[in-house]
């Protein structure tokens, strides 16, 4: 399994620093604006939380009283929102690995806690003035002024507010926001209060008026209430995990996608998810299918934070080869297996003749026959598996056997239809250190001879370009040879030029004694070129 998060750079463009730079800049830009704002709304709740307190005393309004109640909470509120801003900007560090954002979610369920805490005691003095005692406010032309003004103060600032937390996704503004909302129809209902109690002397209106801005406070704190409430307990955007299964579905490599987490953090997003990959992937392309999954999950929502989990599986393209490659790769000791080919096993009591028989394992050519179709369609199929492996040099032959052995015995725990297997045990073909050869120059007569041996094949025309290196005191030969096919194709297939390449490989090492024959080969008209 690998775990992708953003990339393995291996090294970082312009083009990054400067998309780095512009999200930094965005960032101290958005903070700017926000912070205005906020400060803004400190300064205006403070001079109508002062001014409501002093009418609403003066006059023994509990209507005028309640807005001042409120107008003091919104201070406090518009206080705590300029510091979750302050806040916010901070980058993650080892502390909180995921950034402050949240801090203006809790900002916002406290000021939704205080705002409970006013409709509470609101209704709780409201109904005591309708029941329990007579109270008769004083109404002067300086109630319905504070009222009036109050509400052009709070239209102008919920406007605001709402423009710039919907512009950087704020949670703490849009409560600030929702809040002067709010204040507006609450002051409307004073102003109606008042006005019931100046014109038709109904002293109780005051006291309903309070009570219906109580309710109010509650019923729009709900909502903000449960979104921010869903931000804290991580709770997913509704519908967000079905548009994110379907961006992905179909990428190139990923055969699944399982286990998408996704979180709110302020204005940005966090990702996670895992994604299954066949299992024969290499490690380079799994990295660069975590990566478009990055970078799609990215394309439908931009601003966000994604983290890919690589799921290595087994699919049913995986043939028996790769099967067995993968064991060979897991299997501690073993440098490389090649040479593999199975045969079937013909039964005793069976009327087909005995010995084996052979069966194609060409990977990637319809030939080739999965695990899965072997399971499926030859239930009764034995095999027995031929490979060459490779093991250390330095290795003793017991430890060799002992090696071997584990291999083959996982083989037949994995592979059931395996039944028989012979192996040829080898030693790794180069040093795990990069090893330097030196050229040699070759006689004429020397180099003449390796073409004449060459030529000696059935399909080579020509043989060029012949050299001699010297490796760890062995001769190396490397040569190109020019080949036509039969019937004079001019393009001939993989298998046959294969087969040219070998001979003239064999040929060469029995009459020279080289450790190494390396055949670069071309044919009559150069369309293909190929070193085997």
């Amino acid at each position: 399994m690998v775990k992708d998060h953003s990339h393995f750079d291996h090294g970082i463009s312009n083009d990054t620093n400067k998309k780095g730079f512009s999200h930094n800049l965005e960032n101290v830009n958005a903070y700017r604006e926000k912070r205005t704002v906020a400060l803004a709304s400190v300064i205006a709740s403070v001079g109508l939380a002062a001014t409501k307190f002093v009418i609403g005393y003066s006059t023994n309004s509990l209507g005028i009283f309640s807005e001042a109640m409120h107008s003091g909470l919104d201070v406090i509120a518009a206080l705590m929102t300029l510091y979750a801003i302050r806040i916010v900007i901070r980058p993650p560090d080892a502390r909180f690995t995921y950034g402050y954002a949240k801090i203006e979610s809790f900002s916002s369920l406290i000021e939704i806690i205080l705002l409970f805490s006013v409709a509470g005691w609101i209704f709780y003095e409201g109904l005591d003035r309708i029941f329990f005692k007579y109270t008769e406010p004083e109404i002067t032309i300086f109630s319905f002024a504070i009222m009036t003004t109050s509400i052009m103060i709070d239209l102008w600032r919920s406007r605001v507010l709402y423009r710039t937390a919907r512009r950087f996704g704020s949670q703490a503004l849009e409560a600030d926001a929702l809040h002067f909302t709010a204040d507006m129809f609450s002051s409307s209902i004073v102003i109606v209060g008042l006005a019931l109690v100046f014109i038709f002397h109904i002293p109780n209106a005051d006291a309903f008026a309070a009570l219906i801005i109580a309710a109010i406070i509650i019923y729009t704190s709900l909502g903000l209430g449960r979104r921010t409430i869903d931000v804290l307990l991580d709770k997913a955007p509704k519908g967000m995990n079905h548009v994110l299964l379907e961006s992905i579905s179909g990428l190139d490599g990923v055969s699944k996608a399982h286990d998408i987490r996704i979180r709110n953090m302020g204005s940005a997003m966090s990702v996670d998810l895992h994604v299954e990959v066949p299992r024969t992937s290499t490690h380079d392309r799994a990295h660069r299918v975590a990566t478009n999954v990055e970078n799609r999950i990215r394309e439908v929502i931009p601003n966000c934070d994604v983290l890919v989990h690589v799921d290595a599986i087994e699919t049913s393209r995986e043939t028996l080869t790769d099967k067995i490659r993968l064991i060979a790769a897991e299997t501690d000791g073993i440098k490389n297996v090649h040479s593999i080919y199975l045969s079937r096993i013909i039964e005793p009591h069976s009327n087909e003749s005995s010995g084996h028989e052979a069966i194609s394992m060409k990977t990637g050519t319809s030939d080739s026959l999965t695990h899965h179709e072997f399971n499926a369609n030859e239930s009764s199929l034995h095999l027995h598996l031929y490979l060459d492996l490779q093991v250390n040099r330095n290795l003793d032959l017991k430890t060799a056997h002992e090696i071997t052995e584990s291999f083959e015995q996982r083989i037949k725990a994995e592979i059931p239809r395996v039944k028989d297997i012979t192996t040829h045990i080898e030693i790794e073909s180069t040093e795990e250190a990069d090893v330097i050869g030196i050229e040699k120059k070759a006689s004429r007569s020397y180099t003449e001879k390796i073409r004449n041996l060459s030529m000696r094949i059935n399909g080579v025309i020509d043989s060029k370009n012949i050299g001699i290196i010297e490796v760890n005191n062995e001769q190396h030969i490397t040569l190109t040879i020019v080949i036509k096919s039969k019937d004079g194709k001019d393009v001939i297939s993989i298998e046959e030029a294969h087969k040219i390449s070998t001979d003239v490989q064999e040929i060469i090492t029995k009459e020279t004694g080289a450790s190494r024959v390396v055949v670069h080969l071309v044919t009559l008209k150069p369309i293909r070129q190929m070193t085997l």
